[in-house]
């Protein structure tokens, strides 16, 4: 009777130029129109011109079959000439290779994820801290000599740990009883490609973190991530991630910042330091 929890059919979008706020054009448009999600890297084409999607806002489809409206930013593409030389890495590491990835019937309710957000603060078996300690050390030396004030020319390519789990036990049910599961994704993507990850999986936690990554065919995790977002503190899990770790040998790497925590070294709640 009142329309609570009506699914729209036709989206009401709001076309916003980078750096304004007041729309430049609105549209109706059929709701099967429209992407999936804006978080996959999108180019639209209005009056004869392309533009990128810079965001949106609902991101996903299904957000937006609920409010009936949608709000995205546009810049247009433009060419622009740069001294190779002068190119900077905006990160001093990323690792070596990305999880095979596969074409999905729908990117609704997917996490998405840029492609150097593999693998980049991970769960690692404790029997891999010599190699863990060798690659520290590659990153530290890129952080010495080739940073400059704007990023890096020079990364490390992460390569000696290909399997950084070894613990047959480690399995997404074990997750589930080990941290309260706000909402599961139905898998993940990456920002550049409409594709997801084959066995992809993310949970987002109660606590406002994020654990992502893969399966083998068996349900046995191989890849393990952690993603927090802005308004997650580690103080709110520092517990239950300390007693995770221990239950299964882990460390939790972070590998931009050069920072393990688990088994005799750092808490958890030190991650935010």
């Amino acid at each position: 009777m009142f329309g609570f929890g009506k699914k729209h059919t036709t989206i009401r979008v709001e076309f916003v130029k980078q750096g304004e706020s007041a729309p430049f054009m609105r549209s109706d448009v059929p709701i099967d129109s429209l992407p999936d999600t804006f978080e996959i890297d999108t180019t639209l084409h209005i009056k004869e011109e392309e533009w990128q999607v810079v965001s949106a806002l609902p991101p996903q489809k299904s957000e937006f079959r609920k409010t009936g409206k949608v709000t995205i930013e546009l810049a247009q593409y433009e060419t622009t000439m740069v001294d190779p030389s002068q190119i900077l890495f905006s990160l001093p590491t990323i690792n070596d290779a990305v999880p095979e990835q596969e074409s999905a019937p729908s990117l609704e309710n997917m996490l998405v994820r840029h492609e150097d957000d593999w693998r980049q603060t991970e769960f690692v078996s404790q029997t891999q801290q010599d190699a863990i300690s060798l690659e520290f050390n590659d990153i530290v030396n890129i952080y010495h000599h080739q940073r400059q004030e704007a990023g890096f020319t020079q990364l490390h390519l992460r390569k000696r740990i290909s399997q950084p789990l070894n613990d047959d036990t480690l399995t997404l049910a074990a997750l589930h009883q080990s941290f309260s599961v706000e909402h599961i994704y139905a898998g993940v993507a990456f920002s550049r490609v409409a594709a997801v990850i084959t066995h992809g999986f993310a949970l987002r936690l109660t606590s406002g973190f994020t654990l992502w990554g893969q399966t083998d065919q068996l349900g046995h995790i191989v890849a393990l991530n952690l993603q927090q977002e802005p308004d997650a503190k580690a103080d709110m899990i520092s517990a239950e991630m300390d007693r995770f770790l221990a239950d299964y040998r882990l460390l939790l790497v972070d590998w931009v910042r050069v920072f393990s925590c688990g088994q005799e070294g750092a808490s958890f709640s030190q991650f935010d330091d």
